[in-house]
């Protein structure tokens, strides 16, 4: 029943939402299922287990250069290298990001089926030290629609606005966040009845473990608007010690408009499909880098509804 799950999904979309489904988005629901997303749990923790750590620091990560148009899974399994996280030992990929192109959006989908990678993301300068750190938390199930299958979804923006900043994000690493933990998708027969209009069957919805072992779809999309100009903006940090790195003490500037704009925008989109959790967190993040009235902005959208 399982491997039906997406070509029967897929269709019933299909037939509600025609051709308006964001592409991007899309992972071909007739391709064979990714092999670590069937590897049992037992065996893909005996493999992390045995995978010997690639690097004695940071530093010494194998980063692959993407281009601005990046777009391709990222497979974390025995091909991987492995690492000793602050979190605990898992596989990773780490990617050097476009320097020179204008500010863009990361979109990340973890690929779920009997099995699910829990991601967490750490976002790095120029020199190593880290600014961002999203976990498990950061990511969101969203259900199979169209010829996307089910995945923990998550959208973060990293800013180009001046190129010259040492300062500028320029590093990521994917890694697992929890391996212990499991993710409760939504039945097919209940998302097909959803999507005629149906009242859902009351069925239990199949449950994805967490696995040290997944794909994750990475899509970079360049922002459309032009121009950046040189400048000294730093970047404001979210916290002060993390991963044994010492960061400076850096006053938070005042926020581009442009990044304001893009948060605010993330908020009303979430509140207009009543995902009140994800608008928190677009509030809490756009706080961390230097909008202040985000959180103030996120209640009066609330008490306008």
């Amino acid at each position: 029943m399982n491997n039906l799950r997406f070509p029967l999904l897929g269709l019933a979309m299909l037939m509600v939402a025609g051709c308006g489904s964001d592409p991007l988005r899309r992972v071909d629901a007739l391709a064979q299922t990714p092999a670590p997303l069937e590897t049992p749990i037992s065996t893909a923790r005996q493999v992390l287990a045995d995978a010997p750590v690639c690097c004695d620091a940071i530093k010494a990560f194998p980063f692959q250069p993407i281009p601005a148009n990046f777009s391709a899974d990222v497979t974390l399994d025995a091909s991987a290298p492995a690492y000793r996280f602050d979190s605990g030992k898992s596989f990773f990929r780490a990617f050097e990001l476009p320097r020179e192109s204008k500010s863009f959006e990361i979109r990340l989908y973890s690929q779920a089926g009997d099995t699910v990678l829990a991601p967490s993301v750490m976002l790095l300068d120029g020199q190593l030290r880290m600014t961002r750190l999203l976990d498990a938390d950061d990511f969101v199930y969203v259900p199979a629609e169209g010829l996307k299958g089910d995945s923990l979804d998550a959208r973060l923006r990293i800013d180009r606005t001046y190129l010259d900043n040492s300062g500028n994000e320029r590093y990521l690493v994917l890694f697992a966040a929890d391996a212990d933990g499991q993710t409760v998708l939504q039945h097919p027969a209940k998302a097909y009845a959803k999507a005629l209009g149906n009242e859902p069957p009351s069925i239990p919805d199949p449950v994805a473990q967490h696995s040290p072992v997944g794909v994750i779809k990475m899509v970079l999309i360049e922002d459309k608007a032009a121009g950046q100009q040189a400048n000294s903006y730093v970047p404001a940090y979210s916290t002060g010690r993390e991963m044994g790195n010492e960061l400076p003490s850096i006053r938070a500037p005042a926020v581009l408009p442009e990044t304001q704009a893009y948060y605010r925008q993330g908020i009303d989109a979430a509140l207009a499909s009543k995902d009140l959790e994800r608008a928190l967190r677009l509030a809490d993040e756009a706080t961390r880098v230097g909008d202040a009235g985000a959180k103030a902005y996120l209640l009066e959208r609330i008490e306008i509804k």
